[in-house]
């Protein structure tokens, strides 16, 4: 008897030496999904399908489960595909694939916003090819990181990420405060607004789920039994105040904050998630904990502020603050990758 499906456990765990006994090479592309679907996203609304072609894996958005009050335009949307994009990728490179990129600039329904095509290959790209074994193991860990500095040769390693991407960019500590204070104002902001409580209580999940996206309550720090009052607690009080002085404290204690930049157009909103889950599977693979704290981009006239504050080409699409942390959560949950491919 198949044992029964677990989101928070099953997709999680895969047997990679299950794809060489693949002899098919749709059902090969199938597999690489599974990494692919482990990819971050706003409310883990998982808002993707996958469309297996000969040249490769067709990336469409699911309109169905876009976030219309804090994700009116659909950016962070186009940033969680294209963190989906980063894990495709390293996967394919994992098991011996060439892949590239092709982005559709005509908005039509019909449309992929981009396909991967893919290339067996005796030589894969190494840079994403070592990162293979963070995909699994990367969560993103809302507590308290500790109060210590990235280590000297990490964050080296960190600012050469950094410094090589036209998509990232330190905050700078002469900037934290002034940031923080952001975060403080759009957290008051956003939690005032019945309408976006609402959105967010309808993606939050008991503990023990049998959904296969949103957020559990042990995400927030609600534990066992009482998650199941998180919804109702997130539409019934507005918490902004409490909220906002603890984002604040976390973000100036936080050992470092990195903001993903980018233009608003669809094929760089891509190209900003694809750096992004570059970015925290980097993070994984050296040990470095993160969080995202994108309230003061989702509020129109502070992210203006902020990208004032940080003086980037290009504008603020998130945030993230990284440190150390010994504190584990188990994974979000996520949808079996039949329901992800159209």
């Amino acid at each position: 008897m198949a044992e029964q499906f677990d989101p928070r456990l099953t997709p999680w765990h895969i047997d990679e030496s299950e794809f060489y006994e693949i002899e098919d090479a749709t059902a090969q592309k199938e597999f690489l999904l599974r990494y692919a679907v482990l990819a971050p996203s706003g409310h883990n609304s998982q808002p993707w399908t996958f469309r297996i072609v000969a040249d490769g894996i067709e990336i469409h958005p699911d309109y169905t489960r876009r976030l219309p009050v804090s994700d009116p335009t659909d950016r962070e949307l186009l940033l969680s595909i294209g963190a989906a994009i980063t894990n495709l990728r390293v996967a394919a490179a994992h098991f011996g694939f060439d892949s590239t990129v092709l982005y559709e600039s005509t908005e039509t329904p019909d449309l992929p916003v981009a396909l991967v095509t893919l290339r067996e290959t005796s030589d894969p790209d190494e840079k994403l090819r070592h990162l293979f074994g963070a995909i699994t193991k990367r969560h993103t860990l809302r507590n308290d990181f500790e109060s210590r500095e990235i280590e000297p040769e990490t964050l080296d390693r960190l600012c050469g990420i950094v410094e090589s991407s036209e998509s990232l960019r330190f905050v700078l500590p002469q900037e934290r405060a002034r940031a923080s204070e952001l975060v403080e104002e759009a957290d008051k902001r956003l939690m005032a607004d019945d309408r976006w409580r609402e959105e967010l209580s309808e993606w939050v999940r008991p503990n023990e789920t049998s959904a296969g996206d949103g957020m559990t309550g042990d995400a927030f720090g609600i534990p066992g039994p009482l998650s199941a009052f998180a919804p109702w607690l997130i539409r019934s009080f507005d918490l902004g105040e409490t909220r906002g002085h603890r984002d604040r404290e976390m973000v100036e204690h936080a050992a470092g904050l990195i903001v993903v930049i980018g233009d608003d157009d669809r094929t760089s909103l891509l190209r900003a998630g694809e750096a992004l889950e570059y970015l925290l599977l980097s993070l994984t693979s050296l040990g470095v904990q993160y969080a995202f704290i994108n309230q003061a981009i989702e509020v129109p006239d502070i992210r203006r502020e902020l990208w004032k504050l940080i003086r980037t080409p290009k504008a603020p699409q998130l945030m993230l603050r990284i440190g150390y942390t010994s504190a584990r959560q188990r994974p979000m949950p996520r949808r079996p990758v039949e329901h992800a491919i159209g």
